[in-house]
């Protein structure tokens, strides 16, 4: 009985330790993909984002670190953004690696650009959250063309 114990209780602590060592391997594997495997926000130009971004795939997602510095969108970059203001040309939705819902819809080129247009306005940090599929909403659209043509014309 003493032999048959001892036998179950070693096979018990060699099974949980090898799970704890696989459960550590794998979770450093993951980290060390979330640190190597996305491109962080920064190597990004708000255009070259939405290029990125028009890459489909089967997820409609796009892949990317949320660390958007304050300031990312520059004056020089508004004029191609309300060029495409009005696209809803399809593209992948934004998705943070940290997030853990995949969203199972589609973005528009013309909803990055107004998410875009409206940091520089209000000069705020770009912040697309754990993920965001933004659409063009036209009223918000005609809105920010009018703001920059005023906030153009007056530079």
């Amino acid at each position: 009985m003493k032999i048959y114990l001892y036998i179950l209780i070693s096979a018990f602590l060699s099974s949980s330790c090898e799970q704890k060592e696989t459960k550590k391997k794998s979770t450093n594997t993951h980290l060390e993909s979330l640190k190597h495997g996305f491109k962080s926000a920064k190597e990004y130009t708000p255009l070259s984002f939405i290029k990125a971004s028009q890459n489909r795939n089967t997820l409609n997602i796009f892949e990317t670190q949320n660390d958007f510095p304050k300031g990312w969108v520059k004056i020089g970059d508004i004029d191609s953004l309300v060029s495409i203001i009005d696209s809803k040309e399809k593209c992948n939705c934004y998705f943070n690696p940290f997030s853990s819902y995949i969203p199972n819809d589609s973005a528009q080129v013309g909803g990055f650009a107004i998410e875009f247009i409206k940091a520089f306005k209000e000069n705020k940090k770009v912040d697309l959250g754990l993920y965001s599929c933004p659409k063009v909403d036209e009223k918000e659209a005609e809105e920010l063309k009018v703001w920059w043509k005023n906030y153009s014309g007056n530079k």
